[in-house]
């Protein structure tokens, strides 16, 4: 980036509110550090598919208080959110969307959450690389959910996902880390599947009935929604109907909804 464009995009735009980065490689994240700081007013804040060499970053710049969702995908997250957790105070930030999660950055997310308390409302995530559920596993060591008591709703993207071969799962560890927030209202699950028995995998099969179980427990009182995402070819109806079998308690209890598509956020 040459020093005018650089100038024209840290003065310019000052009443932004709105900033989404994509597709873009920076010498150090304190770059993309001073171009966030750079808008006072900024509320949503969406990174997506960014490189660098450098992460130290000047943790004088501080991003705008008024930030309130953040969405970091196919990033370096962990060098981000230490920036994020430099701040005193934090930012009040709501919605946060992480995309795949790495071990790599399950200390910085970890840490960040920890620090953001109450102020977590909605979480969305997916494990979704060849051991996802070694990434799982690290992500509920090293993240405990408990520290947002105001937590409402938790995406998981790629819940079940044969679009791509995975020698591990992470379905075995939803329940351990959906216990730790007894707050939750809404949980939605992405599903992307090519046949009805790829629910019932057989070399890694899921516990669809310590899943319902956890549903309809008194640990999570408040849960009354279950959302399935679901892409594929197979007919919406036929895999509403299949997972309403494998979860009766939960279906008994109308918990059950059913999308065609990809996870969205759209639960408040």
């Amino acid at each position: 980036m040459n020093p005018s464009t650089k100038s024209t995009l840290l003065a310019g735009f000052q009443a932004l509110t709105h900033l989404e980065i994509r597709a873009a490689q920076f010498d150090s994240v304190n770059h993309l550090v001073q171009l966030v700081s750079s808008k006072p007013l900024l509320q949503i804040l969406s990174v997506d598919d960014l490189g660098w060499e450098e992460p130290s970053f000047d943790d004088t710049l501080c991003v705008s208080s008024a930030l309130h969702s953040l969405r970091l995908s196919n990033c370096y997250k962990r060098d981000i959110l230490d920036w994020l957790a430099s701040h005193d105070p934090l930012p009040p930030i709501n919605h946060i969307q992480l995309g795949s999660v790495y071990p790599e950055d399950t200390h910085s997310i970890g840490r960040f959450l920890h620090r953001l308390g109450s102020h977590l409302l909605t979480l969305q995530l997916e494990f979704s690389s060849l051991d996802a559920g070694g990434d799982a596993e690290d992500f509920c060591a090293r993240v405990d959910l408990a520290h947002n008591p105001a937590l409402h709703t938790i995406i998981l993207d790629k819940f079940i996902n044969y679009s791509v071969y995975q020698f591990s799962s992470a379905v075995a560890w939803i329940p351990e880390l959906l216990s730790r927030t007894p707050n939750l209202r809404t949980v939605s699950f992405g599903v992307a599947i090519r046949d009805l028995r790829e629910l019932h995998p057989q070399e890694d099969p899921i516990d669809w009935d310590a899943l319902d179980r956890l549903f309809c427990h008194p640990q999570l009182p408040h849960l009354h929604t279950l959302r399935f995402w679901v892409s594929g070819i197979v007919a919406l109806d036929s895999v509403g109907a299949a997972i309403a079998r494998c979860l009766p308690r939960s279906s008994e209890r109308r918990m059950l909804r059913f999308h065609r598509g990809e996870p969205r956020m759209i639960e408040v």
